[in-house]
């Protein structure tokens, strides 16, 4: 089982925030992988990666990133980003 750091998706400005305290109550501490959703929006893969929004905005645009595009709408799905990411290893 992969892990990752402790992390809220999506992103809350304060970190050690009590869920009892959190703005948005579906905001939810995520420690592996397997608690992502299937599909990932801009916002949570920037958590996920630990970059700004607007550079997973950048990402998701980029050719050979793996977002599926629904619309307008640009959504990354859980597999294929740890697929890239293990490919982009030490590249």
């Amino acid at each position: 089982m992969k892990q990752i750091p402790d992390i809220i998706i999506p992103i809350l400005q304060e970190h050690g925030v009590k869920e009892s305290e959190r703005k948005n109550p579906r905001q939810k501490e995520v420690t592996s992988f397997e608690q992502l959703p299937l599909a990932l929006k801009a916002g949570q893969v920037a958590a996920v990666l630990g970059i700004s929004r607007a550079g997973a905005y950048n990402l998701m645009r980029s050719e050979g990133f793996p977002t599926l595009f629904i619309g307008k709408r640009m959504i990354v799905p859980k597999d294929k980003l740890i697929d890239w990411m293990d490919e982009h290893v030490g590249a």
